[in-house]
């Protein structure tokens, strides 16, 4: 769950990587030809390029209406490692057995991205508030959730879930957006090194997340960094999913 989460809501979907990769051979292949100076005379021309992209982009299915401008802010998994000093913090189960020790700045972070994970692999996830010594409670997440728990027990999967305000936008909700579509996220495949379609889900919510806002889950703070420095956004344009993102 992104930060400021309610500790009384539902644990925190998945949405299959189309990504656009035949466009992107097509494009490399395009690149190398002209470098050979092989191809049509047109190869390498940036109008034609640019044509040959808008006609790609037209052949794709059309999204949904437009939902208006979102502020967007950026959430991720908080990680031990990054939080060294001296372990005084004990972080509770919900039946207040102790899951681990840890510095109160890895503490902080959990509390405020939701989603933790512990020097020794395990993934916590915030369970709720809870009348243990500290509150809120967390859960090990299991196998089937290697990023994370969202609404209604989806997984959050990296650059596919953002978190909503459900007054907005309903949970399981697939939307296209604009800005995102085409950009490289960081990352090694399967969870990154990818072009992005624009595709995401509804999958998780937060307590900070009201009205027009959506909290995009990007895996690591490293990622986070990396695309806020690349595209410098605060508000995108949100559409519904359509037949481009069904």
């Amino acid at each position: 769950m992104p930060r400021n989460a309610p500790f009384d809501s539902p644990l925190r979907g998945s949405l299959r990587a189309t990504g656009m990769g035949g466009l992107v051979t097509a494009m490399v292949a395009a690149m190398v030809a002209a470098a050979c100076g092989g191809g049509d005379p047109g190869d390498g021309d940036p109008d034609a390029a640019t044509s040959e992209d808008a006609a790609a982009d037209a052949a794709r299915p059309e999204a949904g209406p437009a939902r208006g401008s979102f502020m967007l802010t950026y959430y991720w998994v908080a990680a031990e490692e990054d939080y060294p000093g001296i372990a005084s913090e004990d972080l509770y189960a919900s039946g207040c057995q102790v899951l681990d020790t840890v510095t109160p700045g890895f503490a902080d972070a959990l509390d405020l991205e939701g989603t933790g994970r512990l020097i020794d692999g395990r993934l916590l996830n915030v369970a709720g508030s809870c009348g243990c010594p500290r509150s809120p409670c967390f859960v090990v997440a299991g196998p089937m959730y290697p990023w994370g728990i969202g609404v209604q027990n989806r997984p959050l999967v990296p650059f596919r879930s953002i978190a909503v305000d459900r007054a907005v936008i309903p949970y399981g909700t697939p939307l296209w957006v604009a800005e995102l579509d085409g950009e490289l996220v960081p990352g090694d495949p399967p969870w990154g090194g990818f072009v992005h379609d624009g595709c995401v889900l509804a999958a998780d919510t937060g307590g900070g997340i009201v009205g027009a806002h959506i909290d995009w889950f990007v895996a690591l703070r490293s990622a986070y960094r990396t695309l806020d420095q690349r595209l410098g956004l605060d508000a995108v344009t949100v559409h519904d999913g359509g037949a481009r993102c069904p």
